[in-house]
Formats: structure tokens, sequence, C-alpha cells
């Protein structure tokens, strides 16, 4: 019986470890790319973009190149642990070096995990907003 128990704690604390690591991992890649959203690196962001959408988005990356973000906010973040899966509300500030009027942006950004046995990692399955 005690044998029993202890293998079920032990796997439900390495299910949970690997949940958290996923989690962490999630947390990290959104910082890391808001942040260079917010750098104007937008050539270094094009990484977390998933492969079916990366012609695209570099496609909106040249479109943004008179673009200079000046600030942003987490409005909503919704995680879904089981499907791996999750969705970002962030307001963008921006101005257009041809303009100077500063204007906001809604991002509402799809991220899912793609990998297999824990070699995996976040990609970002929606375009960089049209700053208009």
């Amino acid at each position: 019986m005690k044998a029993l128990f202890c293998s079920l704690l032990i796997t439900a604390v390495l299910v949970s470890c690997n949940t958290q690591s996923i989690k962490a991992d999630f947390d990290k890649n959104f910082k890391s790319y808001n942040e260079m959203l917010r750098w104007h690196q937008l050539e270094d962001a094009s990484l977390f973009p998933s492969e079916s959408i990366s012609a695209g988005y570099r496609e909106r990356v040249k479109a943004a190149k008179d673009v200079a973000v000046v600030d942003y906010r987490v409005i909503d973040i919704k995680y879904d642990e089981k499907k791996k899966e999750a969705e970002a509300k962030i307001e963008i500030d921006y101005y257009k070096l041809s303009t100077l009027s500063v204007k906001t942006v809604i991002d509402n950004q799809k991220w899912r995990y793609q990998g297999k046995e824990g070699k995996g990692l976040w990609r970002l399955m929606s375009l960089l907003p049209e700053f208009h």
C-alpha cells in the first residue's frame, strides 16, 4: 500500500512539474516577445510565429518599419493548461514616424505549445497587428 501511494505521489509531482515548466516557458516567451515589440526588434520577434503564419508575419513586419511602440499593457491572459494554449489581449501604444500622433491598437495574441517529450516550445499563432 505504501509503495502504491509513493508511486502515485511521485507521478503527481512529475506531472505537476512538467505543467509548471510549460507555463513558466509560456510566461518567459510571452514576455520576451512583447518586449521585442516594445523595443522595435521586429526581426528578432519573427522567431516566435509558427511556420504556418511566418510569411504573413514577415509581411506585417515590413509594413511596420516606420512604427515606434511607446508602451504596451497586458489586458488579459487566458491560459488553457489542458490544450496547452493561451490567448492574450494586449494594448499597444505607437506612432508612425511620419505622423507623430500616438495611437492604440489591440493585439489579440494566440499561443500554442508545440513539441514532443518535453522538448517543445511556445509558438505565436496570430499575426502582428496592423498599425494604421
